[in-house]
């Protein structure tokens, strides 16, 4: 179970829909940090420069791969089924790290806010029990582009785990744009829409926090990991909501949530070869700090 050190900290993460989450024993992210320092770089610099050459061809959806964004991003995104093939072993065995402490976060929330678990699996598209849809970002902002580092926008999955050693990142609080610390020792976890649609009708709702990444003067380099409901081609298990005293009721499908939302975000990429790709539609020292997860 998460551990806030109390009700009034756990509630405020769920209200506000961000909190820290310190990094269990065990979890290596060096080699996380060292793709994301270099995936960009080239194939001159090694050993994980030559993914800026890997694209969205390689994977047959527009989203994956090497891409440079509209804002100073640039980033390295690549759902699971393909983690395996197209990344390093140790590159593969964080995400599927980060796939288990998701889930552990998941259903600790779950059973907070009163779901049962016999809805769990239905309810997360399979992400209880680690059968859901992720994917692993890597991401490097670019000071030398005038623009802001990424565009204001909500995830549009259950939660979102992120690692990053830099001030940057922003979240909307009663529309005010607070600043989030950057602690190496601690995850950054924040709701996505997914999950504030499943709880709007329990007995504790959690929010899906508006967030973005203020305009960047140096280099800046982070990691992150998505939790969504599984939709891979043809077995699309729907976004849900829950009703007290009725159960789980169907919104939409997962990948018209997933489409619509990365639309918004992504309109608009160059790839690696320098061309045009759009995709089609379809107070910072408040954050709690979570102690420790627990099976």
């Amino acid at each position: 179970m998460l551990d806030f050190g109390g009700s009034g900290a756990r509630n405020r993460a769920f209200r506000d829909g961000v909190f820290l989450l310190e990094i269990p024993s065990g979890l290596g992210v060096s080699a996380g940090d060292a793709f994301a320092r270099q995936f960009y770089e080239g194939p001159a610099v090694a050993p994980y420069g030559r993914f800026r050459d890997i694209g969205s061809d390689h994977f047959g959806d527009p989203l994956l791969g090497f891409h440079q964004r509209i804002n100073q991003i640039e980033q390295f995104l690549l759902e699971r089924r393909f983690w395996a093939v197209a990344y390093p072993p140790e590159i593969t065995a964080l995400g599927e790290s980060l796939t288990r402490l998701s889930r552990q976060v998941l259903c600790s929330v779950l059973s907070t806010v009163g779901i049962p678990e016999r809805d769990w699996r239905r309810a997360t598209g399979g992400c209880s029990q680690r059968a859901g849809s992720y994917h692993l970002t890597f991401n490097h902002y670019r000071p030398a582009y005038e623009d802001i580092g990424l565009s204001s926008h909500k995830d549009d999955g259950f939660l979102t785990i992120l690692r990053t050693t830099a001030p940057g990142l922003e979240v909307s609080r009663e529309d005010n744009w607070e600043a989030v610390p950057a602690d190496p020792d601690c995850f950054i976890v924040n709701f996505g829409l997914s999950m504030e649609i499943l709880t709007a009708g329990s007995r504790m709702p959690v929010a899906a926090i508006m967030h973005r990444v203020a305009r960047q003067q140096d280099d800046r380099s982070s990691f992150g990991h998505f939790s969504s409901s599984g939709c891979l081609p043809g077995e699309d298990e729907g976004i849900y909501r829950y009703v007290h005293g009725s159960g789980l009721e169907r919104v939409c499908g997962s990948r018209e949530l997933i489409d619509e939302n990365d639309y918004e975000i992504y309109a608009g990429t160059d790839a690696p070869d320098g061309s045009d790709t759009t995709i089609a539609p379809g107070r910072p020292d408040e954050h709690p700090t979570t102690k420790e997860v627990r099976r």
